[in-house]
């Protein structure tokens, strides 16, 4: 059997404040082997960003014990961890002297001796570091000036430059959109892959964590955490317990949440294509159910066919058509 690279037993976390525990997670059972790319889920203040700074030795562990290959993180040297552990925060430097290359150079301070004096070899380093992130046109542009991504990609870089076999990420896809988000973690899960690394990220992109995580780590609101397969979270209803609200639920045969609204109409919609997807979308955003048995139907054949009782009653060309019509009905 495969030894894991971070094993979590009995963890308790949180924080000592006036001589008494402030506890945000308890009992945490983890472990993560190389190749692998875990996300941490849940709602806010459920201890998701307390556990990764635990991890990365910035806040103490309340109890319980964290092994690094086997051995405990806290008879760990500074300079041993650092080489184990690469750490990247939502804070971004604000430095505006620093090119994007020095700040990737920052994860070669570890191998750099008293002196800190990058060699030859270091630099080698930070140059494959960004070509494996895809920014090596960036190296010479001023970071403060990088858009957020760019900013991102660069910190993670810097981690990779570190040559951890554990990274850790808090928040990478914040402030993120879409594209930039998806590109993001499918880079993560190929370097994790590809670099044999373990990678723990924390993230409130649910349905991207389920569509690329090895594992998902659940922590629900005041109780114990969950942890397992993605496809295997969702079948047996954890992911839509944690998340579900009065206005959105986790349609588990598509794989999104929807919205849950009180229909103000129902309309009976037929025709096997790309539009008609889209149009019960359009429908349920504007609170239309489908049923099959109405009278009022929509039948798509190239155009939006609009029938009453079979009767057609007209033909619309889009949507908005459409949706332009049933208002007036």
């Amino acid at each position: 059997m495969i030894k894991a690279l971070l094993e979590i037993k009995d963890l308790q976390i949180g924080f000592s404040s006036k001589g008494q525990k402030i506890i945000i997670q308890d009992h945490l059972d983890l472990s993560i082997h190389g190749g692998e790319l875990i996300c941490l889920i849940g709602p806010n203040g459920v201890g998701k960003s307390t556990l990764l700074k635990t991890l990365g030795k910035i806040i103490p562990p309340l109890s319980g014990d964290i092994l690094i290959h086997g051995k405990n993180y806290t008879s760990i040297t500074n300079d041993e961890f650092s080489r184990n552990i690469g750490l990247v925060l939502t804070d971004h430097l604000d430095d505006s002297q620093l090119v994007a290359a020095d700040v990737i150079a920052m994860g070669r301070y570890p191998y750099t001796g008293f002196w800190g004096k990058l060699k030859e070899k270091d630099w080698q380093i930070v140059e494959e570091s960004a070509q494996k992130v895809g920014i090596n046109q960036l190296l010479d542009r001023y970071f403060i000036e990088l858009s957020d991504g760019e900013k991102q990609k660069v910190m993670i870089a810097k981690a990779l430059a570190q040559q951890t076999p554990l990274m850790l990420l808090d928040e990478p896809t914040a402030f993120l959109d879409f594209p930039t988000k998806t590109s993001l973690l499918i880079m993560l899960r190929k370097l994790a892959r590809m670099q044999n690394m373990a990678i723990i990220l924390s993230t409130h992109d649910i349905e991207l964590a389920i569509k690329t995580a090895d594992q998902i780590w659940l922590f629900p609101e005041h109780q114990k955490s969950i942890n397992g397969l993605p496809e295997e979270l969702v079948l047996n209803g954890q992911i839509i317990d944690v998340f579900k609200n009065k206005e959105m639920t986790f349609d588990m045969k598509t794989g999104h949440f929807e919205r849950i609204f009180t229909s103000k109409r129902a309309l009976k919609v037929s025709g096997d294509s790309r539009n008609i997807l889209w149009l019960k979308k359009a429908l349920a955003r504007n609170e239309v159910s489908i049923a099959d048995h109405a009278d009022l139907e929509i039948f798509f054949n190239g155009q939006y066919q609009i029938l009453n009782k079979g009767k057609n009653i007209c033909s619309l060309n889009s949507i908005k058509e459409v949706l332009d019509h049933l208002k007036i009905q």
